[in-house]
């Protein structure tokens, strides 16, 4: 722990917070992260980048706005004398604009987290974390292995660190409704997906007369957020979380896991990942083709053993990688206290 020094942390989180969406963004990653800092008891000053990059633009437009959005960070940096600059998704944040920041504030430390796949054939969309990692004392990914020991170079470390949840974000107990609108949903987008596009059609043939199948994003359908997607969320039995494997790629699920488990829904997931040894086998339905899939839904919903798995893996994602304590463990991986973000069982 960091005895004393660990109630007088001050903070700047620049990420993307969404004000511009009206709150229907408020369960994003950045959101969780910033909520767990703060329960924590630092000093979390937010600085939304792209809405502050909008905000100082006269069009109320980020790329036009992104100059002056990086001078304010330097600015805000110098006002507030943070001890930590953690970075979110933050590709128009300058490699100068962080020299700058070390140059006026030699004893800040600078970490940054990025939810997104490390695809290797869509490295450009990535490159800048390489770029800057001379800068960086620390950098968090959701894909482990080989993929985030990639990044331990030129004096930054890194490791894993997983999908979180927040009661207040996630805070429906589906297991424990007794009236369902959905056996099964998927909320994410097939476009330029063609295997998800086919695997959906597949569920939809095959699944699609027995029980109530919910598609949200894909197959033409609409995508939801807010109220809706909320509403959705709390009434579903089962969720797909269907996640883009083109290559080995460990321990990495989008962060709509967090949604799903979260809010106590039977979760399916590959078994490709490995997750089942963050989560435990019980947790969700881990499946290694469309038929095995189906299978193992058919028993779960018809024997209603659903409940039980989505019970079991709603009390381990909030036990174990809810925001207040994922974000404690990173500040002791930035002050080098601890060489992970798991701490597991």
């Amino acid at each position: 722990m960091l005895k004393t020094k660990k109630q007088s942390l001050r903070i700047i989180h620049a990420c993307n917070l969404y004000f511009n969406r009206d709150g229907t963004r408020f369960d994003s990653m950045d959101a969780r992260i910033q909520m767990g800092l703060t329960e924590n008891g630092y000093y979390v000053h937010p600085f939304s980048i792209h809405d502050m990059a909008r905000q100082l633009s006269w069009r109320c437009d980020k790329k036009a706005g992104a100059k002056r959005a990086n001078q304010a960070l330097i600015e805000i940096c110098k006002n507030i004398n943070p001890d930590i600059l953690l970075l979110g998704h933050s590709q128009s944040i300058t490699y100068q604009t962080l020299e700058i920041i070390r140059k006026n504030q030699p004893n800040i430390k600078i970490a940054q987290w990025f939810c997104d796949w490390f695809y290797s054939k869509q490295r450009e969309k990535f490159q800048f974390i390489y770029d800057r990692l001379p800068l960086l004392d620390a950098f968090f990914g959701t894909t482990s292995g080989d993929k985030i020991n990639s990044f331990a170079q030129q004096g930054c470390r890194a490791t894993y660190f997983p999908n979180m949840t927040h009661l207040g974000i996630e805070k429906y107990q589906s297991f424990n409704q007794k009236k369902h609108e959905y056996d099964l949903i998927f909320m994410g987008v097939d476009k330029r997906d063609p295997i998800r596009h086919q695997l959906l059609l597949e569920l939809k043939a095959q699944l699609g007369t027995r029980f109530k199948f919910g598609i949200f994003g894909s197959l033409g359908e609409a995508r939801i957020y807010g109220p809706k997607k909320e509403r959705i969320l709390a009434s579903s039995k089962a969720a797909l979380n269907l996640t883009r494997l083109p290559e080995q790629m460990k321990w990495y699920s989008s962060d709509r896991i967090a949604s799903l488990l979260g809010n106590g829904l039977l979760t399916c997931t590959q078994t490709d990942p490995d997750l089942h040894e963050l989560y435990g086998k019980d947790a969700m339905i881990y499946y290694s083709s469309t038929q095995d899939l189906i299978a193992q839904l058919e028993n779960a919903l018809i024997s209603d053993q659903w409940r039980k798995t989505a019970k079991k893996g709603w009390e381990i994602t909030h036990e174990l990688f809810n925001a207040k304590r994922i974000t404690s463990l990173m500040i002791e991986f930035i002050y080098n206290q601890r060489d992970d973000c798991l701490n597991l069982f």
